[in-house]
């Protein structure tokens, strides 16, 4: 047995310790047998001549620090009347590991937690990391920064911010994972919509050469602005919070009104298109094309990458059968869209309706469903079939019952499944309270596996045999 493992079944049950390698120590807690380390920082915190700046590694530091609780979630618009509004300070991560030997090393999960650039957080308790952990796996959980701080096309400061603190944060992994006995050189990472669809942009990047070798996309929203579009974005923003669209002026301005205005764009497309946002702009913040950080759109970057030179990344790529009903259901938002919203996605994006899939709204979250989600995530899966080491594939079609049974296999739906974490409070919102459990083992499992093994357990997509997994709680298979 190992010396965290025979600590754990001490009497005194001493709290479990790391060394950092360049000498700091860290402090967790137990969970069960396996070891939990909260809050930690991969960088210095982007706060005053570090705001709108690339993440600042941390310095070496001597002594001990406490890692039992999560750090602060990052800035954002709080979902219900709280007042709270995050912390600048967000640049952490989280660690899950089970007992080691000594010299032994395990492979590695990181995940990036989702929220359309804009909300969200690793501390989530949805994306609770022990059930990976008990599978033989070192979990990590970051958080980067969102909204304006993290992806505001801002004058004289780096594109996409936000993407660079997760490369820092993998950086991080690398140079440190080995203390909870985790090997750098077997690190999946894995997301879901915003979070699968900013993996998806650093795949194409030369930054994150060499710090995956797996990746698991769920819902990729690889959709990215143009310099233009952000341009847009940023004096939308800065109108509605009544500062000018500045570097200066934004950092000077209080939190608030940035975080509402991002808010209200988000959640209300008549605004979006009242400050000439086009339809095709679900969110009002994303990945911009600035030509340095973001080359090309994340599509054609690996295209132009793996035709160069093909891949070793192994890929799992999917999307869920009714991704948008999460966003169009709740609050009988089907009801409220017309013909005319219809006419306008159709126009921004040269999708056709489809009378047969019923009501303007069926129409349109069928097409939006397919546009943002359904293509970018088949198309990615064709391309690993064609230039990375592997590519799987999967549909997951379970129904939730939620919404008097209208919520169906939405957007979402697959992470209490993923995580195998059916009882958390986010999960039982998005699953209802009688999730089937045999469903939720079979996909975690796969996802397990597949960082283990690089295999989940059906065949892959491959050009010749484009095999898709259908995850519904029936018989396995395509």
């Amino acid at each position: 047995m190992s010396a965290e493992a025979s600590a754990a079944t001490g009497a005194s049950r001493a709290a479990p310790e790391v060394v950092l390698p360049h000498g700091g120590r860290l402090r967790g807690v137990w969970d069960g047998e396996l070891r939990v380390f909260k809050g930690l920082r991969y960088a210095r915190p982007p706060v005053d001549s570090l705001r709108f700046e690339p993440p600042q590694a941390e310095p070496p530091w001597q002594g001990l620090r406490e890692a039992a609780e999560f750090g602060p979630v990052a800035p954002q618009w709080p979902r219900s009347g709280a007042r709270q509004l995050g912390d600048p300070d967000c640049l952490r991560l989280n660690v899950w590991a089970p007992p080691v030997e000594a010299g032994q090393r395990l492979p590695v999960m990181v995940w990036v937690h989702g929220g359309g650039f804009f909300r969200g957080s690793a501390s989530d308790a949805l994306y609770d990391g022990a059930s990976f952990a008990r599978q033989g796996l070192v979990f990590v959980s970051i958080q980067y920064r969102l909204g304006v701080d993290g992806f505001a096309y801002l004058p004289g400061a780096p594109a996409n911010r936000g993407l660079l603190d997760q490369i820092a944060a993998l950086r991080w992994v690398q140079d440190c994972i080995g203390a909870w006995g985790g090997d750098a050189q077997q690190v999946t990472v894995f997301g879901q919509s915003a979070g699968a669809g900013a993996l998806a942009c650093l795949m194409g990047m030369a930054q994150s050469r060499g710090l995956f070798q797996r990746a698991i996309l769920q819902s990729p929203s690889v959709a990215c602005q143009t310099r233009a579009e952000a341009e847009t974005a940023l004096q939308a923003i800065a109108a509605l919070a009544g500062v000018p669209a500045t570097r200066a002026a934004f950092a000077a301005a209080p939190l608030e009104p940035l975080l509402q205005a991002v808010h209200r764009l988000a959640a209300d497309p008549a605004l979006r298109r009242a400050h000439g946002m086009g339809s095709r702009q679900f969110f009002p913040l994303r990945p911009v094309i600035d030509g340095e950080c973001l080359r090309a759109e994340p599509l054609a970057a690996l295209a132009q990458a793996w035709a160069a030179q093909p891949s070793a990344l192994q890929l799992l790529v999917g999307h869920n059968a009714e991704e948008m009903r999460l966003y169009h259901v709740p609050g009988n938002g089907l009801a409220r869209i017309g013909q005319a919203d219809l006419q306008d996605f159709s126009a921004a994006t040269g999708l056709a309706p489809d009378a047969a899939a019923g009501s303007p709204g069926e129409q349109l979250c069928r097409m939006q469903s397919h546009y943002y989600y359904a293509e970018p995530a088949r198309r990615l899966a064709e391309l690993a079939g064609l230039a990375a080491r592997s590519s799987h594939r999967y549909v997951f079609g379970w129904r939730s019952p939620q919404w008097a049974g209208q919520l169906g296999a939405a957007h979402g739906v697959e992470l209490p499944f993923v995580f195998n974490n059916l009882a958390a409070a986010t999960a039982q919102e998005l699953a209802g309270r009688a999730a089937p459990a045999p469903l939720a083992q079979r996909m975690h499992g796969a996802w397990a596996r597949f960082a283990l093994t690089g295999e989940p357990g059906w065949p892959p997509h491959a050009e010749a045999a484009p095999w898709t997994e259908r995850i519904d709680g029936s018989v396995a298979g395509a």
